[in-house]
């Protein structure tokens, strides 16, 4: 596949969990936030609000994130990465459960 057709596959995927595997090698997973004429941007989800939790009083489950109070502060949840269409060798939707 070219680096156009791959430009297509993203556009009809926007806002779709997808799965990517580089020429180098690495592989990686998550939503199409962005296309453009040469990359294709991927939010990729962030484990940082679960692993800040250890030693916290409260449970996983029930911890909920509202607003800002005095020793709170808001994390991002995603963080992204672009990634250039000629660089891809394989394209593909995942599953995504809540």
């Amino acid at each position: 596949m070219n680096a156009n057709d791959y430009q297509q596959i993203s556009w009809s995927c926007m806002n779709k969990y997808v799965g990517v595997t580089t020429t180098d090698g690495q592989s990686h997973d998550g939503f199409i936030a962005h296309v453009d004429q040469q990359y294709v941007t991927l939010a990729i989800p962030s484990n940082e609000m679960v692993d800040r939790l250890s030693g916290l009083p409260v449970q996983e489950s029930t911890y909920r994130q509202f607003g800002f109070h005095p020793g709170f502060f808001p994390r991002r949840r995603f963080f992204f990465r672009r990634i250039p269409f000629f660089g891809i060798r394989d394209f593909f939707l995942l599953p995504f459960f809540i």
